[in-house]
């Protein structure tokens, strides 16, 4: 290795020094960008989480609906077919004791508990 090329290998380009005002410019632009950042991805999360509640008051409102349509179906009288022949209607009972009727109870939605304060979710 001859002399200059000696000279070439130990001297790396050596990096300018940044203004002061450029550096600060750029810090504070940085620091907007970074803060707009957080604050879109709060707002991100917000969204996610108010998506979150509605898909589980839908679910909970599918298995409500559920399971009406199930204590519906088991409490229907069939209906007879249109071609068939209608039955005679049955004659009243004399001594029948009158029966009281109660309304079927509904069941809590699943997944609720009374004692939680509102606005709470599971998921």
């Amino acid at each position: 290795m001859n002399p200059v090329e000696h000279q070439l290998t130990l001297s790396a380009p050596q990096p300018l020094p940044v203004p002061a005002a450029y550096a600060e410019k750029a810090m504070a632009s940085l620091m907007q960008l970074h803060g707009e950042l957080m604050d879109e991805k709060e707002r991100r999360v917000e969204l996610y989480r108010r998506l979150m509640e509605r898909e589980q008051a839908l679910a909970e409102l599918k298995m409500y609906v559920k399971i009406l349509e199930e204590k519906v179906a088991g409490a229907a009288p069939s209906v007879p077919a249109r071609d068939a022949a209608p039955e005679p209607p049955t004659p009243p009972r004399v001594n029948a004791s009158p029966r009281q009727v109660t309304p079927p109870a509904v069941p809590p939605v699943p997944g609720r508990s009374p004692t939680r304060p509102e606005g709470w979710k599971v998921w």
